[in-house]
C-alpha cells in the first residue's frame, strides 16, 4: 500500500496573491504602530467635563483646565513653554505663567483637540504651545503635541495629574 502525497496545487499565482497580502498587511501594522509610537492615541468624542483637570509636563508645565460656572470654560498655565524652541523637551525652554479661555475643536483625522486663548494682557516671549491633541494612553486621557517635522517623533505630552 502506497502512501503517495497529494500533488501541491498552488499555482505561481496564488503563491504571489497570498505574498502580497502578507506585505500589504505588514505595511499596514507597521503604520499603525508607528502612530502609536509617536504620541498617544488619538481620542474622539470628549466632551468639557471629560478634560477638567491639571495636566502636568516636561520642566514642571502645568495646565489646568475649569469650568468658570458662567456657561464658559477658562485654563490656567504655569511654567507654560515657547514651542517654538526646538529643544523644549530636552532642556528648560522659556516659560511664562497665564490664563485665558479653552475650547474644543474637531479633526475628524487627527482626533479632537482643544484651543487655548490666552488672555491679551499677558507678556510671553516666543510662541506659546496654544494647540493640544486629545489623547488616551492606558484608558486616561493625555493632552499632547507634536513638535516640529512629523517625520521626528517629538511628543511634548501632559499626562493628567489630578
Amino acid at each position: 500500500m502506497s502512501t503517495a502525497r497529494p500533488k501541491d496545487r498552488t499555482t505561481p499565482m496564488a503563491t504571489a496573491l497570498t505574498l502580497g497580502t502578507v506585505a500589504l498587511l505588514s505595511l499596514t501594522a507597521a503604520c499603525a504602530e508607528n502612530q502609536g509610537l509617536c504620541g498617544p492615541v488619538p481620542a474622539e468624542d470628549v466632551f468639557s467635563s471629560d478634560l477638567y483637570g491639571t495636566y502636568a509636563g516636561p520642566h514642571d508645565a502645568r495646565l489646568t483646565l475649569r469650568d468658570n460656572g458662567d456657561n464658559t470654560v477658562g485654563f490656567t498655565v504655569t511654567g507654560w513653554p515657547d514651542s517654538s524652541d526646538p529643544d523644549i523637551l530636552e532642556k528648560k525652554p522659556a516659560t511664562f505663567d497665564g490664563h485665558g479661555t479653552w475650547r474644543i475643536e474637531a479633526d475628524p483625522d487627527q482626533g479632537d483637540r482643544i484651543g487655548l486663548q490666552f488672555e491679551e494682557d499677558q507678556e510671553h516671549t516666543g510662541q506659546p504651545v496654544e494647540q493640544l491633541r486629545v489623547g488616551k494612553r492606558d484608558g486616561r486621557i493625555v493632552l499632547f503635541d507634536q513638535l516640529g517635522d512629523p517625520d521626528v517623533c517629538r511628543v511634548f505630552e501632559l499626562p493628567r495629574s489630578s
